[in-house]
């Protein structure tokens, strides 16, 4: 049975800035995703209150909403 507390790399093969790269594909999809969330969000307040039609709004809280789904499935997927 293996230890899973031992460090079984030497420190040669400890982990260089270039493997650090998908961890920073995954901040940089978060990252996005709340700004789509954010602007979504004020789109749909603007739309709402503005002489838009109905169906722009709408469209604009269906982008908010899916992008809120997008980032809990990404959380859940990428969770330790």
């Amino acid at each position: 049975m293996s230890d899973p507390y031992r460090f079984t790399q030497s420190p040669s093969h400890a982990r260089t800035r270039d493997d650090a790269s998908p961890r920073q594909g995954r901040h940089t999809v978060r990252v996005v995703l709340w700004l789509l969330i954010i602007l979504g969000a004020a789109a749909n307040a603007a739309t709402s209150f503005g002489p838009f039609h109905p169906l722009v709004s709408v469209a604009f809280g269906l982008l908010t909403v899916l992008c809120i789904v997008l980032l809990i499935m990404h959380h859940l997927q990428h969770r330790k």
